[in-house]
């Protein structure tokens, strides 16, 4: 009796440990276990704001390290790739290419992405380097989670297995696309944030088309998305009218504007798109009825 006791008690043990260390295995892939302060209360203030774009730089240094890498091909004049035709579509001139750093910054800058081993990057340095990318992102977006730029990108690494680090899970891409929305429709003075709403919105309703089998998404839950981002651009265009009415918008840089207006013709583009979609889904539900 003390044996059988004993093995039923070992077995259900072993179960649990078992059970709990898989678990916690999915849990870890998925970054649930990261630790993520925030220091100051500086995540979705303006202070973070302005971080997120300083955070861009870095992003892209570690980018552009990561795409040398990939290549296995650096121009030996200015240290970029410069694609299938090599070093002569190296844009600079003898004398940049010859002139040595006058100032402490640009020489500290030429140190820190100047490539030193002469061996080809590994698989796992082109891992570190795109984990770096991804780590800095989800950082960008969590300090601003309006930035047109750190949202996408961040949501590029979480939904693309050939470019982000970790296990590409569903809930977590709505996660924070839903938490992206909520934040970014607060806004009620600046209209680039309705943007990043409603590119959140469109990236929602792409998972649901692509895992509508799988997940049994409605039409009516599609509709109900093409609907927010209807929402979203209306709001931009008001707000936007009400910065050229009170003269802010001239405040913004040309280059800030014509960004703002290619970012609104991509978002109505996938707009329209989406609701293309959802109208041939939805004539082939009706016609498989019958």
């Amino acid at each position: 009796m003390k044996l059988r006791n004993l093995t039923i008690t070992s077995l259900l043990a072993v179960s649990g440990v078992a059970l709990w260390s898989y678990g916690a295995m999915k849990l870890a892939e998925g970054g649930q276990f990261d630790y993520r302060p925030n220091p100051l209360g500086l995540k979705e203030s303006p202070y973070g704001q302005v971080i997120a774009l300083a955070v861009q730089g870095e992003i892209d240094s570690d980018w552009h390290g990561a795409d040398i890498a990939g290549n296995g091909h650096i121009c030996t004049e200015c240290g970029h790739d410069h694609g299938a035709q090599g070093d002569a579509n190296c844009t600079q001139t003898p004398q940049e290419r010859g002139a040595e750093p006058k100032t402490l910054i640009a020489k500290l800058e030429q140190a820190t992405s100047e490539r030193t081993n002469g061996r080809p990057p590994t698989p796992g340095h082109k891992f570190y380097l795109r984990r770096q990318v991804e780590d800095r992102l989800r950082m960008a977006w969590e300090l601003d989670p309006s930035n047109y730029g750190n949202y996408n990108s961040y949501q590029l690494f979480l939904t693309e297995p050939s470019v982000g680090t970790r296990p590409v899970l569903t809930d977590t891409v709505k996660k924070v696309a839903e938490r992206t929305i909520k934040y970014c429709l607060e806004e009620t003075s600046d209209p680039r944030p309705a943007l990043t709403a409603a590119s959140a919105a469109g990236n929602i309703l792409e998972l649901m088309f692509i895992h509508r089998e799988e997940e049994h998404y409605t039409i009516d839950q599609m509709r109900s998305l093409l609907k927010l981002m209807d929402y979203s651009i209306s709001k931009h265009h008001d707000l936007k009218s009400r910065w050229m009415q009170s003269g802010d918008l001239e405040r913004l840089s040309p280059a800030r504007i014509e960004e703002m207006e290619t970012r609104l013709a991509f978002v109505e583009h996938m707009r329209e798109a989406s609701d293309k979609t959802i109208q041939r889904l939805s004539s082939t539900e009706i016609s498989s009825k019958f």
